[in-house]
């Protein structure tokens, strides 16, 4: 099984993330001495309305290619309306009423005409909470937010807001010394502001790990939240069958982001041709590999035509994580396995 789904909407919202941001830099310094500078108020209008636009078109698709994805199986309405999602529920709703949010600012942009100037402004008050919701969404909801690259993205666009945003208000101040004090406090508490939201999301903590991720650890040390990963799976399998039913075990060493190993069993009670058999044994289990600390323990949910796929709960360094691996496996008659492992993780909760 493969993620090209997953990775084409995580990009797409990396895309329309940055282009709602430079829509958002152009917004504020529409009618500013800076703006001017650079360009006719008219040009940067133009330019504020197409990035708006195109980045709609990319949130879109973010949102909908994953009506093919395989993994989660999402349905229109799951991704359309709020609190539906099986993935992250909440951090999910506040991309869902973004999304909506969005939609409403494009639309605006052709109904001015008709319901006035001040009301298309008032509107349009609506982006700076709309773009504190997408970045909300990708830093909780994101799978990539660990990534250095990522958090420099979302601290750099949120610092560059901000500053964007008190040179809008300081424009309009006259530059009295109260003012000037008054705009000193304001910078002050808004980059207090700002530093305890990345700090409660955990945009700056190292490998964005569940908090109680060293809880019950075994002396395993934290590992890193993954989100999504894709391994090597290397090992070997048996299968036997006698009067009780058949067995089958396999194990394996997983190679790359997760390093662990595999270990699953299966047995199913012998049965007559009236009969489906009954499964009497389903465990699936990962351990890390240099310190046997058990990572995840669960049960396979399909094995079909050498597609495997599996839901463990997390422990130790993974406790309060539900990891769902996927994969596809090519065997011989050695006995040997070899494949790829797709996985997510998930934070219960």
């Amino acid at each position: 099984m493969t993620q090209e789904f997953w990775y084409l909407s995580r990009a797409a919202g990396f895309t329309a993330y940055l282009l709602l941001f430079v829509s958002v830099a152009l917004g504020i310094g529409v009618g500013t001495r800076l703006g001017d500078r650079i360009a006719k108020r008219n040009t940067i209008f133009d330019l504020h309305r197409f990035t708006t636009i195109l980045a709609l078109a990319f949130t879109l698709f973010h949102v909908y290619i994953l009506l093919l994805d395989g993994f989660f199986n999402f349905s229109v309405w799951q991704l359309s309306l709020p609190f539906l999602s099986p993935y992250r529920r909440w951090q999910t709703a506040v991309g869902v009423f973004a999304m909506y949010a969005f939609a409403l600012i494009v639309i605006s942009f052709y109904v001015r005409r008709f319901i006035g100037y001040r009301a298309w402004r008032a509107i349009h008050f609506v982006t700076f909470a709309m773009f504190a919701g997408v970045a909300l969404h990708g830093i909780t909801a994101g799978t990539d937010t660990a990534e250095p690259w990522a958090k420099l993205i979302y601290v750099a666009t949120g610092a560059a807001t901000l500053a964007l945003i008190l040179y809008r208000i300081q424009h309009h101040v006259p530059a009295t010394a109260t003012v000037r004090t008054v705009r000193l406090a304001a910078g002050i508490a808004a980059v207090s502001v700002v530093s305890l939201l990345f700090l409660s999301t955990g945009l700056l903590s190292d490998g964005g790990a569940p908090a109680n991720a060293t809880a019950n650890s075994g002396g395993a040390g934290a590992r890193p939240f993954l989100g999504a990963f894709t391994d090597g799976l290397t090992g070997s399998y048996t299968q036997t069958r006698d009067t009780s039913g058949t067995q089958l075990v396999i194990t394996g060493t997983v190679a790359g982001d997760v390093a662990a190993r595999l270990r699953i069993e299966l047995a199913q009670s012998a049965t007559s041709a009236q009969q489906q058999p009954v499964v009497t044994r389903n465990v699936v289990e990962l351990r890390d590999e240099t310190t046997d600390v058990v990572l995840c323990t669960g049960a396979l949910t399909a094995l079909q035509n050498g597609v495997m796929r599996a839901t463990c709960e997390g422990s130790g360094p993974y406790s309060g994580v539900r990891i769902s691996i996927a994969s596809s496996l090519q065997t011989d008659n050695a006995g040997t396995i070899s494949g790829t492992i797709d996985g997510t993780m998930a934070r219960l909760g």
